[in-house]
């Protein structure tokens, strides 16, 4: 089956609707998806992007940024990289007042009963009461 990995913009235009024959196209993309017709990966970095995007350049709330992403993770038609990895951090970054690079390796070290290393010391403590 064809493999298809949709870049951040893709997903900006779909979630944004601000340029709407590219959102077309995403759209008509994730229908061949949902389809099985294809296979939307979906890496890592791209969340983190569309997170940092919305947050820096489009000043969303981050209520609003954690439900699109919440959204985007539970889509069955995404083949998500750390998909259950997401799922805890986006959690945890609703929860805690701190980024979603930190939630995610909050919620990686949790899933793997890791011991998380770092100078950051509100990290730390973070890490050690989980």
């Amino acid at each position: 089956m064809r493999k298809v990995i949709l870049d951040t913009n893709g997903f900006l235009r779909l979630l944004l609707n601000d340029i709407p024959e590219q959102a077309d196209r995403v759209e008509h993309l994730i229908e061949k998806a949902k389809e099985e017709k294809i296979i939307i990966l979906v890496p890592q970095i791209i969340i983190f992007e569309i997170n940092f995007i919305l947050q820096k350049y489009y000043l969303f709330e981050r209520e609003n940024i954690i439900d699109k992403l919440k959204s985007l993770v539970a889509a069955v038609y995404f083949q998500i990289e750390s998909r259950d990895i997401f799922r805890k951090a986006l959690l945890i970054y609703e929860e805690k007042n701190i980024s979603l690079v930190d939630s995610f390796l909050l919620a990686k070290t949790q899933l793997e009963n890791a011991e998380l290393f770092t100078f950051d010391k509100d990290l730390d403590k973070l890490g050690k009461a989980n």
